[in-house]
């Protein structure tokens, strides 16, 4: 059994040094080809606040939030996809000659899609008065098409490179024997941008304020080898 064993791996190992050696031995042209895009976001994540004041005109958590949803609704957010609770949490605050009383607070992430829907918002919620409005990341609705289409660009750039140099020395250009592939793909940006909605109520109801925000960048590279004929 032990003989048997052995004589397989001696074996083996000759059939993978004779491939290798055909490989290597096989003549081929090795290139880079590189393709990259800027890609302006279309979804934008939010993290708003709302908290229930201890004064006369105190509103309750539940009736916020009813007013909330139905702002965002009437500017065509889909609440049950682009909106979800983060927190909800309480404090216990004494005030002198007063009774006890209990601030609540609740916090959520939303996302909207494109600048246009951000300033319908903007708006919506300086009109409600929620001011605890913090922007913190973008990303792309599409990120899986592009990356596919950047990867085929990239791979494309590589087989025109190696017609060329194949074709300047006479040479035809055969199969792919080899491809590496390097990929620089962010997913989203992070942004962590606070909004005073109240300080510049002007500006938000013309639709001025809007932040710059970084193009998404993103990069493919692939490493062919093809053989000469």
């Amino acid at each position: 059994m032990k003989k048997i064993i052995a004589v397989a791996f001696m074996l083996g190992c000759a059939s993978l040094f004779s491939q290798e050696k055909g490989f290597i031995e096989q003549n081929y042209i090795e290139v880079s080809g590189r393709a990259e895009k800027e890609l302006s976001p279309d979804e934008i994540y939010l993290d708003i606040t709302i908290t229930e004041k201890d004064n006369r005109g105190k509103v309750s958590i539940e009736r916020q939030e009813k007013s909330l949803f139905k702002r965002l609704a009437s500017i065509g957010i889909d609440l049950t996809k682009d909106l979800q609770i983060s927190d909800i949490s309480s404090s216990l605050e004494k005030f002198f000659l007063k009774k006890n009383a209990i601030l609540l607070t609740k916090s959520y992430v939303l996302k909207v899609n494109g600048t246009s829907q951000l300033t319908a918002l903007f708006e919506q919620l300086e009109q409600e008065g929620i001011t605890d409005v913090k922007i913190t990341r973008t990303a792309l609705s599409n990120f899986e098409q592009v990356s596919r289409e950047i990867m085929a660009d990239a791979a494309l750039n590589a087989m025109k490179s190696a017609e060329a140099i194949a074709g300047a020395l006479g040479r035809t250009l055969g199969k792919a024997l080899y491809i590496q592939s390097y990929a620089s793909f962010p997913r989203s940006y992070r942004v962590n941008t606070a909004v005073k909605m109240m300080d510049s109520s002007a500006e938000f109801a013309g639709g001025e304020f809007l932040p710059d925000f970084q193009k998404i960048k993103m990069e493919h590279q692939v490493v062919v080898r093809f053989a000469l004929e």
